[in-house]
């Protein structure tokens, strides 16, 4: 039987490793990342670095002000009137033109012209209205430099794994983490069923499998296929990986790397293997439970109507990791995150942000491995009964009543 097994997992293996639809899936969104970047790169190398011009009406005081702030980023030009400004802006000598009425400032841009950093413009004359205050009320250098000196912050984060650098740049960098790895989960998750389910509905539906298990066993059926596409998603993130090592060997102060790395840079590998544990057993899980189902059509059109549901149920884990981030102590996103079938993406998620301890993850993982041999045992009894039937009108309401038997002991 083990030799069966073998070779019904190598032979699913290899025919599905040989298709070009398998490497479209494994090497799409590297083709996508690599086609973003080189249009950013493009992008990045034909903008304009022309200096913005800006014409400042009636105020020499400020235009000088604003000559000699390097920070601001733009080149003044004193304007006498606002026609002589706005006729200048027409003819494209002024990018933009800065003017004070009713002592509030306002910014008059081309619409073709050079941007100009609103958000530099704003602080450079905060600071100009500030040393004008400043020295209507007779303050010395020294007085006004204190006063606008502001309050340092210095945040940290407290957690079980030590001290860390905190604030907002560190709450988004763990928001997209968890994210990340939320999108991860669900495209292996959901690539992988389909692939399950496509597998046995084309022996099914070719009456080769009358044939196969003329041969060989349903169990050597059943848990082949299971590991030779579990294999295939392996593969998969094997790739993945070393793609990512070749990229730091040779690319490592490319900024988007730089970008991941920071995003990483609380991850050790007892979370990587704890993530790729939790989301291994879990694929495996769904792919038991789509191969029952699959095991009910009787063509391909019927792939999709069985496919869908599990979609949907692991929709929820997905959709809840996006709002996992600023609530640790949610007790509906906890006790959801220890479920099996949807803890695949909120422990990991939880474990990132530091939400929950490896003890809390190993509990996750503990329960998906006891649902997953219950699944394995029970639904190869149902895959048997199954495999050879075909059924005539809905195929939710042939499914739902063969699931009975996993809850029914049968006399043989």
């Amino acid at each position: 039987m083990s030799k069966q097994l073998w070779l019904v997992i190598r032979q699913t293996y290899k025919t599905r490793v040989k298709t070009p639809g398998y490497w479209m899936l494994v090497l799409a969104p590297v083709l996508i990342l690599a086609v973003i970047a080189a249009v950013g790169f493009i992008i990045t190398a034909t903008q304009s670095h022309k200096t913005p011009v800006v014409g400042v009406v009636n105020q020499p005081a400020l235009t000088q002000y604003l000559k000699h702030d390097k920070t601001v980023g733009v080149k003044t030009q004193a304007v006498t009137t606002q026609a002589k400004a706005a006729a200048e802006l027409r003819k494209g000598k002024l990018d933009a033109y800065l003017q004070i009425k009713n002592k509030q400032f306002a910014l008059i841009s081309s619409a073709d012209g050079e941007t100009v950093s609103e958000t530099k413009l704003q602080a450079s004359l905060t600071n100009y209205t500030v040393a004008m205050k400043a020295a209507a009320l007779h303050l010395s250098s020294a007085q006004l430099q204190d006063l606008m000196t502001p309050p340092t912050l210095t945040t940290k984060v407290q957690s079980n794994k030590g001290q860390s650098n905190g604030g907002d740049a560190a709450d988004t960098a763990n928001y997209l983490l968890a994210s990340g790895i939320g999108i991860l989960i669900f495209v292996f998750l959901t690539a992988y069923v389909g692939m399950i389910a496509q597998e046995i509905a084309n022996e099914k539906s070719s009456r080769i499998m009358e044939i196969l298990l003329a041969a060989t066993s349903p169990a050597v059926q059943f848990f082949g296929k299971l590991i030779g596409i579990a294999g295939l998603a392996v593969t998969h993130a094997g790739v993945y990986l070393v793609a990512g090592l070749l990229v730091n060997i040779f690319a490592p102060q490319y900024k988007y790397l730089k970008t991941l790395k920071s995003l990483l840079t609380g991850v050790d590998i007892s979370f990587a293997i704890m993530t790729a544990l939790i989301a291994l057993v879990a694929i495996f899980m769904y792919m038991v439970l789509t191969a029952i189902v699959a095991a009910m059509v009787n063509d391909q059109s019927q792939v999709q109507q069985a496919v869908a549901p599990m979609t949907y149920f692991a929709m929820i884990g997905y959709i809840l990791t996006f709002t996992l981030n600023g609530q640790p102590h949610n007790m509906f996103l906890n006790v959801l995150s220890y479920i099996p079938f949807i803890s695949q993406t909120l422990m990991p998620a939880r474990l990132g942000l530091q939400y929950a301890t490896m003890g809390q993850a190993a509990i996750a993982l503990g329960l998906e491995v006891i649902v997953l041999i219950f699944l394995s045992r029970f639904g190869l009894r149902v895959y048997a009964r199954n495999v050879l039937t075909y059924n005539d009108g809905n195929i939710t309401k042939a499914a739902l009543g063969s699931l009975k038997g996993l809850f029914v002991k049968h006399q043989d």
